[in-house]
């Protein structure tokens, strides 16, 4: 199986798990991460024991909140030095369904770009002036 991490700053990792939850009922192998105040390199290694520990055969996605903060900077980093990992910014409720719901059926970096994919088409805007 696929593993998941959505890797975000405050609580914003452990809600949309949480939410996602909620869903599609209990879920395995997704881990939500905040950073908090740590360090880029006390982030990489956190992320790289819990990689290394599940054994991912599937490899792993990784969900993270900003392109270009430090949660995308250490997602990356671990990408270049580990096997298997797949880095996708944005994340939402939307990204984390699609991911949830997909795993068992794409390879990984399909699965990758069809949670992106999905996930850019469901930004939408409704406006009251166009009715």
């Amino acid at each position: 199986m696929i593993g998941g991490i959505v890797l975000t700053h405050g609580q914003i990792a452990a809600s949309l798990v949480d939410a996602a939850r909620r869903i599609l009922g209990e879920v395995d192998n997704l881990y939500d991460f905040s950073v908090g105040n740590l360090s880029l390199e006390a982030i990489i290694s956190s992320l790289e024991a819990i990689i290394v520990s599940e054994k991912w055969t599937d490899g792993v996605v990784i969900m993270v909140s900003l392109r270009g903060g430090s949660c995308w900077n250490s997602a990356i980093h671990l990408a270049r030095k580990l096997p298997q990992i797949e880095v996708v910014s944005g994340v939402n409720l939307t990204m984390l369904i699609s991911f949830l719901s997909k795993r068992n059926r794409l390879p990984l970096q399909q699965l990758a770009k069809t949670v992106k994919e999905d996930t850019v088409k469901a930004i939408d805007q409704f406006s009251s002036l166009n009715v």
